[in-house]
């Protein structure tokens, strides 16, 4: 997924709405690597949840975190070989690995000053294509968001290899031909979470607004109808495991 707009109309509020869903409705069969480019100050707040791997605040620890979802993705695709599959729904993993970018523009070697940025950055960018190219049927995501929807900020191989756009209000036709292929979110009114979301058409939507106090609120209540039903699960088995001793034992 491509999403950008202007700052402050509802993309980073987009990408915490969806990153909650997730977790709320697939709570152990997903996981999460962010690139979370503002210095940390939307997501390192959730890096203590366990479905949360790692997250990266600049360009360097970007390119580490990528570094190793790229031999991640290596090790599965040799485990693929061997088993004769061909995308993960051949498979039993239910697991899906999304890959979150926030300001990806940070990423653009174009817009950085120090040399040594710049090497990071082409790194990071190159990481960031082929997983776009060869993660989806190995189960892994890349949502890639940028309040700066320019060719340098947007990497090519990613473009190329989206399949959902979402754009938010942006000023100028160029930056909705960015992210949309065409024009049309420089007309969107300038209402936060208004935006486009494009597959094989346009739909006008209107994101939901949720803020960090009700995403932990539910993230707890969740993880703990989580600790529960598992309390339950292995109570029940040790339940079965005294009654089959108790069997055996015999009178």
């Amino acid at each position: 997924m491509l999403t950008g707009g202007t700052t402050r109309f509802g993309k980073t509020v987009f990408l915490k709405g969806m990153f909650n869903s997730l977790m709320m409705n697939q709570f152990a069969d997903v996981e999460f690597y962010i690139l979370d480019l503002k210095a940390g100050l939307e997501f390192y707040k959730y890096k203590s949840l366990p479905q949360v791997k790692e997250v990266a605040c600049d360009v360097y620890e970007a390119a580490e975190v990528l570094s190793q979802i790229l031999e991640d993705l290596k090790q599965r695709e040799m485990e693929f070989r061997i088993n004769g599959y061909t995308n993960i729904v051949d498979t039993n993993i239910k697991k899906r690995t999304f890959v979150i970018v926030d300001e990806g523009a940070e990423l653009s070697p174009d817009l950085l000053a120090n040399k040594q940025a710049k090497q990071y950055a082409h790194f990071c960018q190159a990481a960031l294509g082929e997983i776009a190219r060869i993660g989806g049927g190995l189960g892994y995501r890349l949502i890639f968001a940028t309040q700066y929807p320019t060719k340098v900020a947007v990497p090519m191989q990613v473009k190329m290899n989206i399949v959902t756009r979402i754009a938010f209000t942006i000023p100028e036709q160029l930056g909705s031909r960015v992210i949309l292929d065409e024009p049309g979110a420089e007309d969107l009114p300038a209402l936060p979470g208004r935006a486009i979301y494009k597959v094989e058409k346009k739909r006008i939507v209107q994101v939901p607004y949720i803020t960090d106090k009700q995403m932990f609120k539910m993230m707890e209540e969740k993880y703990n109808e989580s600790r529960t039903s598992r309390d339950i699960v292995n109570d029940n088995q040790q339940d079965e495991s005294d009654n089959h001793k108790t069997i055996n034992e015999g009178p």
